[in-house]
């Protein structure tokens, strides 16, 4: 497994704390011998990406870009899963607000925007919610975080 990040820069001080979390996450979820690559931006960079691929004039807190074009991840050794962009304004700002470190919040992030590299999509329906949710949960518990502060989970 490979996770590649970039602009970690912008995290300052939660730096450390932040990658650890993420490699933890990435490793819970027992992908195999994948590779991600993890890119944190701020939000004017977010609002532009979300805008150009959602159509959506706001930033956002993940995107999720698919290597595998809407299609269920199959794997293999060293198969790119896609990129994940986190804005790291958004998740600061939703790391105070669920009263939880700035470290935890990008966790679930990468756990729900894993969920998407692999085919899963709360925004088709109700069981693909419940679905993605449960997995979220599950790879929050692996990494030793609180699995109730799963993304998909959130009201």
């Amino acid at each position: 497994m490979s996770l590649a990040i970039y602009q970690s820069g912008l995290l300052r001080d939660d730096r450390v704390a932040t990658v650890a979390a993420a490699r933890a996450v990435f490793r819970a979820a027992r992908l195999g011998k994948v590779n991600v690559q993890l890119t944190f931006v701020i939000d004017a960079e977010m609002r532009a990406l979300n805008r150009r691929w959602r159509k959506k004039d706001r930033p956002t807190d993940v995107l999720s870009f698919s290597a595998w074009d809407g299609e269920a991840f199959v794997g293999g050794d060293d198969a790119f899963m896609g990129d994940l962009v986190i804005s790291v304004e958004t998740a600061a700002r939703q790391s105070r607000e669920c009263g939880h470190p700035l470290s935890a919040e990008v966790a679930v992030l990468v756990a729900h925007g894993l969920c998407h590299l692999a085919g899963l999509d709360h925004e088709r329906g109700l069981f693909e919610a419940e679905r993605q949710l449960m997995v979220e949960m599950c790879i929050l518990d692996s990494a030793g975080l609180d699995p109730q502060s799963a993304l998909s989970g959130r009201g």
